[in-house]
């Protein structure tokens, strides 16, 4: 049986699911990732993201802290449990999430060297 999370694992649960929340639309707001996504492990799979997609180092390090892994148990399995709250979350929350067309912006072409031909 699961212990009740505490007030800190909630709040950190969703500061996690509001900061992923943000990062994918940042991403989808300048075309890095597509628009019709449906499910998170198919955004952070597009886009090569580890286990926790955008978390940086200090929020993993965080959660690790605040997820001890169970006794004998993988290293990590303490956070990948929780995190499935995060993943659940934010599959509910990709199919209505849209941002509307003119809101989109595209990232420049990367300039080429001066004595590169453009294709």
């Amino acid at each position: 049986m699961t212990h009740p999370m505490t007030a800190v694992q909630q709040m950190f649960l969703e500061w996690c699911i509001g900061y992923m929340k943000f990062r994918i639309a940042d991403a989808m707001s300048v075309g890095l990732m597509s628009l019709e996504a449906e499910r998170y492990d198919a955004l952070w799979t597009m886009l090569q993201k580890g286990r926790y997609g955008f978390l940086c180092d200090d929020m993993i390090e965080t959660g690790r802290r605040l997820f001890p892994d169970p006794p004998n148990a993988p290293e990590g399995s303490g956070l990948d449990a929780a995190y499935e709250h995060v993943c659940t979350a934010l599959d509910d929350w990709l199919p209505s999430f849209v941002i509307p067309p003119g809101q989109v912006s595209f990232l420049p072409d990367p300039e080429l060297p001066d004595d590169e031909p453009a294709a």
